[in-house]
């Protein structure tokens, strides 16, 4: 009806223009132009009347959830367990047995050390600085090394130990002492395969002279410099003085012996009982280590192991001085 009513508004607007006057021409364009497009009007409105109404289907109704609320809808995260995280593998520092090397009355005598590896040198020569243990003094293991005396530093190169102490090292005691302390050092830093001599430092700075008693140390020191009266030639490390024992057994040690070969000899009671054992070790101012094996058949009891540096001299030759032995007593188990 709408549409109706716009087509009669149209008719009587277009019978109104055929009376104009001089404007016949535009009012004519114009009013063509409008009746295509009442036209066009006309006849759409009336097809869009008889479409029939869109039926729009209601949205579905969804039943609730039945774990809970909208709200809840959402996954929740997922709940992990906290991971313990196991701590690596730690890796034990590998320990170097070392020798370390005191006195025992007036002879240089072995005790051993464990220190860390790599620092091999520097640990065994910190372990003699540090004197016997307690057990040690018991065993009357002695030490002629200053208290206090500490290692400031050490080098090794081609061979040469450059061991820099402190001043105590220089610290107090006559000539005999001042040799024993640099034979301590000497000996400890030339068990190693890879070092034949020792520079002393004291305080930073290069030894010319050590002591009161002007001993020269201009040279590197070898074991040869170390007076032979320490050792004899030949220092057991094995078995211990006091030890006991079970046939066989195993003596073992270090010696610079006359052409390399010395023996080993059992005494008991101010008898020899047994031997000779054949000690082969180094020569001709060189050391080296040595191990015997000891059969025994004889009662259980004290026994005393004695061997020297094979020297070569006729007994009670003056030329030869007096021997020097080493000297072990230990017990014999059954």
């Amino acid at each position: 009806m709408r549409a109706l009513r716009v087509g009669v508004v149209l008719g009587l607007l277009l019978a109104a223009s055929a009376c104009g006057g001089d404007d016949d021409a535009d009012s004519s364009t114009t009013a063509a132009t409008t009746t295509e497009t009442a036209a066009t009007t006309t006849t759409t409105g009336p097809a869009a009347t008889t479409m029939a109404p869109t039926t729009t289907r209601p949205p579905t109704s969804t039943a609730p959830a039945t774990t809970g609320p909208a709200a809840s809808t959402t996954t929740p995260p997922t709940t992990t367990e906290p991971t313990i995280t196991s701590p690596g593998p730690t890796t034990e520092p590998t320990m170097v047995d070392v020798k370390v090397y005191f006195f025992r009355g007036e002879r240089l005598e072995i005790a051993h050390r464990q220190v860390e590896a790599p620092g091999v040198l520097r640990g065994a020569i910190t372990e003699v600085l540090a004197g016997p243990t307690a057990d040690e003094r018991a065993a009357d293991l002695t030490s002629v090394i200053p208290p206090g005396t500490t290692l400031r530093d050490v080098s090794l190169a081609d061979g040469r130990a450059i061991v820099d102490l402190s001043g105590e090292y220089e610290s107090g005691g006559g000539s005999m002492s001042m040799l024993g302390r640099l034979g301590q050092v000497i000996f400890t830093a030339t068990q190693f395969d890879n070092v034949d001599r020792v520079v002393f430092w004291l305080d930073g700075e290069a030894v010319e002279f050590f002591g009161g008693e002007g001993i020269v140390l201009d040279e590197p020191q070898t074991r040869t410099d170390v007076p032979r009266e320490f050792t004899g030639g030949i220092i057991i490390d094995a078995p211990e003085p006091g030890a006991t024992v079970r046939s066989p057994f195993t003596v073992t040690g270090e010696g610079d012996l006359f052409e390399g070969y010395s023996a080993m000899w059992v005494w008991r009671h101010g008898e020899r009982i047994a031997g000779p054992f054949g000690v082969t070790a180094g020569a001709w101012g060189t050391w080296g280590e040595f191990e015997t094996t000891v059969t025994l058949d004889i009662a259980p009891g004290p026994v005393t192991l004695i061997v020297d540096d094979g020297n070569g001299c006729t007994p009670g030759d003056p030329e030869c001085g007096e021997p020097n032995p080493a000297i072990v007593e230990v017990t014999l188990a059954g």
